[in-house]
């Protein structure tokens, strides 16, 4: 057979040339003819391919994205050079020769096929745009038919746009593994950074993982496929004259990524991206918000949500061990379950970064009455006993050998860069050797729930939203679902109403027992101070400071139940009021974020305005939604800043206490229900107005004796605001209205200031208002604990 070949060369090659034309000229027409019932395509810059949503914070940053297929169209210009080069390489080395199709490719596949080998798939970069546009539910089909369409496809696109066009086309279309689709979208998921941004050797990986990213070429599962393949990319490019030899040297040393870009990021504002999430998926439906490539333009503020989030969970952790250990809790135990208690990795270990101040799950590796050591993923930390004091029990009945329990890392030791180092390199180190343990201390996480609201005073913008404790474990938003009790802090409700009927801050009010028979409960009703007890007759001021609630009730009884209704919808308050006397004590449910968002009206000198989350959001072309949030003058501006100042009493000599130490006027009012059920801080700087609630999902639920809003919320509020300030400082005071005067007056009696006088005040009044009768000796034998140490007595109990 041989001898008959080299015989009759010419002959077979003028055979094989003659079958060629015949099959070529075939295919050809059979595509004319089947073209001509053939769909032609659209404008591909029509098409829109599902893009994902793009949510940004308040400085433009990118903080969430809501997809199917994560994607990010970029233009041509904003793809290197050398990713393209790569694509070349690997997948069309023709691509710029050809018109869509490539024979040789093809014949190359269809040998493979009758061979049964694997000689390349055949399609050029311009059939694959075309299956991934158009033919996408069959592109798993291995049909003459689809490789037909295919081809089909591919000169219809060749003849309409340009290769460079083509190529953009091709970049922003295909899947690249996870749910990333494009080259943006990919470059952003295994490297972190935009794709104009990438190296060499990320160009060629991205290149190398097309076949199949999510299987033989995913590079998390399959990373030493990659490698080799991305290698072999690299070949190619050297081969091809796309790099120089030492770019390709240097390329083939780099290593692949090892998880992807956002593995190790955490997320935070994740209540405050639930609200985006449901305003878009209402007002746009849910085809828009996954599949619409809307950008989102939030108030969220991520250095303050992180200053919210931090400030929220320590509170909590701290309340929650003042209700000591849960002993009746059994902690989970590796030894029980039969595992190496030297070798097991715990599912919380795998996204750990070891830094102070995180609260980690750890392993006890022996334990006895002066502590603990414990494994932390690669490390070992020393729980000292001191550091579980706050449990008042004995560390050997709370922990044994292989539990499970959460620590807190205080220190990681100055020598930690020099164990990983060693680990690295020797493969391990001498434990036993303290200098490499960390210090520890004991945590449990908290069942106490709570919120904080962060809001700007001007716009209204929420700049930190805080649901709960952990968005993982419970989706529901105490900021803006949960309705709870306000207690004493709707009071400023109450003396707004008093000051603008005409009561005075100066004002004596009787603070002794009441009663009232309410007519819609038809019972009698007796409020009680907390502490329990009278103080007889006293300033407006001071009843308010010390959160007096027999003269609130009796303040309420005056004004009438119905017009203290009046004045809370006045503030914005949308839930359900009823005039009952009660009401003067925050009786009604209110939500966080309505509570918060009436107290914006002191330092806004009256104005308030609705808080609001979206900025605008935009599609392709234009802005599609821009909320404008409603101001509305709801309080005289003098009213508004007796009250302002009022509140400011509050923290300097009141309730609020624990926040007088800010360096800012702060204002604010605490809040405590029967039982200790519902603590609550809301307090504003000129910038700022900040709520906290804390409190259980099970609302009947006591946080324990004592625990009022001044114990438990001022304290989140004054961590978060030493956070603020510390980087935004506050002007040191309010602009005070024209006809506002501040006066001298004694304190205890409401009267001008004398030098027999033992508490010097500087009191405001709206002009004409302010007082014009001297202080006495009658007066201060009227005043109760008027020689008594005022500053003892200045902190009152909610």
């Amino acid at each position: 057979m041989k001898e008959f070949i080299l015989k009759n060369l010419k002959v077979v090659i003028l055979s094989l040339g003659v079958v060629a034309t015949i099959l070529i000229g075939a295919l050809i027409g059979i595509i004319l003819v089947y073209q001509k019932g053939f769909p032609q395509i659209k404008n591909l810059e029509e098409l829109k391919p599902m893009v994902m949503t793009t949510v940004f914070n308040d400085q433009n940053g990118l903080i969430k994205e809501f997809a199917i297929e994560k994607r990010t169209i970029v233009r041509g210009s904003d793809i290197p050079q050398f990713l393209k080069q790569a694509l070349i390489a690997v997948e069309d080395t023709g691509y710029y020769s050809h018109w869509g199709i490539s024979f040789k490719g093809i014949f190359r596949a269809l040998s493979g096929v009758i061979f049964g080998q694997n000689r390349g798939g055949g399609s050029t970069i311009t059939m694959q745009l075309a299956r991934n546009l158009f033919l996408y539910d069959e592109r798993t089909e291995k049909t003459f038919s689809r490789k037909l369409k295919e081809i089909l496809l591919a000169i219809q696109i060749e003849k309409k746009y340009s290769k460079d066009q083509i190529m953009t086309f091709y970049c922003n279309k295909i899947p690249f593994g996870g749910n990333a689709y494009g080259v943006e979208a990919a470059s952003q998921y295994y490297f972190g950074k935009s794709v104009r941004d990438i190296d060499i050797a990320q160009a060629a990986l991205l290149s190398a993982v097309i076949p199949g990213p999510n299987g033989r070429f995913s590079v998390f599962k399959n990373p030493e496929n990659c490698r080799r393949r991305r290698d072999m990319v690299l070949k190619k490019m050297l081969d091809q004259d796309f790099i120089t030899q030492k770019q390709y040297e240097e390329a083939i040393k780099v290593k692949l990524p090892e998880k992807p870009s956002e593995f190790y990021r955490e997320s935070i504002g994740d209540h405050f991206l639930e609200e985006v999430r449901k305003y878009i998926e209402d007002k746009f439906g849910d085809t828009l918000l996954y599949q619409g490539g809307l950008r989102v333009y939030t108030t969220l503020n991520s250095e303050m949500q992180v200053w919210a989030e931090d400030a929220l969970r320590e509170g909590l952790r701290k309340l929650d061990k003042r209700r000591g250990w849960r002993i009746r809790e059994k902690l989970p135990n590796v030894l029980a379950q039969k595992i190496d208690i030297d070798r097991h990795s715990l599912p919380t270990w795998e996204k750990l970064q070891v830094t102070n101040g995180k609260i980690v799950e750890g392993i006890v590796l022996k334990v006895d009455s002066s502590g603990a050591l414990v494994r932390i993923k690669g490390f070992r930390g020393r729980l000292t006993a001191n550091e579980a004091a706050w449990t008042r029990r004995p560390l050997p009945t709370i922990l044994k050998r292989g539990d499970i329990a959460l620590f807190k890392i205080l220190d990681t030791g100055i020598d930690l860069d020099l164990y990983l180092k060693k680990q690295e390199t020797a493969g391990k180190v001498d434990l036993t050797d303290k200098k490499y343990e960390m210090k520890l201390a004991l945590e449990q996480e908290p069942q106490v729930q709570g919120a904080m609201l962060v809001v700007d005073n001007k716009t209204g913008a929420i700049k930190a939203m805080v649901g709960g404790y952990s968005f993982e474990k419970s989706k529901w938003n105490n900021a803006t679902q949960a309705k709870r009790q306000p207690g004493s802090s709707f009071k400023p409700i109450v003396y707004s109403a008093a000051l603008e009927t005409g009561y005075n801050l100066n004002t004596i009010v009787e603070d002794e027992y009441f009663s009232d028979f309410d007519v819609f409960t038809e019972e009698l009703w007796e409020p009680h101070n907390y502490p329990p007890g009278f103080m007889g007759p006293m300033t407006l001021r001071r009843a308010f400071e010390k959160s007096r609630n027999v003269v609130t009730a009796r303040l309420a009884k005056e004004l009438t139940p119905e017009r203290i209704v009046r004045y809370g919808k006045r503030f914005g308050l949308t839930s359900e009021l009823k005039p009952y006397i009660a009401i003067a004590l925050g009786s009604f449910e209110v939500t966080l974020q309505e509570m918060v968002a009436a107290f914006t009206v002191f330092p806004n000198l009256g104005i308030r305005v609705d808080p609001h989350f979206i900025k605008t959001i935009r599609d392709e072309h234009n802005i599609i939604d821009e909320p404008v949030p409603e101001r509305k003058q709801v309080l005289e501006k003098e009213i508004a800043f007796l009250m302002n100042y009022l509140m400011q009493g509050v923290v300097k000599s009141g309730t609020g206490y624990r926040a007088r130490g800010l360096n800012a006027p702060i204002g604010g009012k605490t809040g405590t229900t029967d039982d200790f059920t519902n603590a609550w801080f809301i307090g504003f700087s000129p910038s700022l107005t900040v709520g906290v609630w804390v409190g259980f999902e099970a609302s009947m639920k006591s946080l324990g004796d004592g625990e009022t809003g001044g114990e438990v919320s001022c304290p989140i509020f004054t961590v978060f605001m030493e956070k603020y300030l510390e980087k935004y400082p506050e002007p040191q005071e309010y602009n005070k209205p024209a006809n506002v005067l501040l006066v001298k007056i004694d304190r205890f009696t409401g009267k001008l200031f004398t030098d027999n006088c033992l508490h010097a005040f500087w009191e405001a009044f709206i002009s004409g208002t302010e007082p014009t009768d001297y202080c006495t000796e009658e007066d201060h034998a009227r005043s109760r604990d008027y020689y008594g140490d005022e500053e003892s007595s200045a902190v009152g109990f909610d």
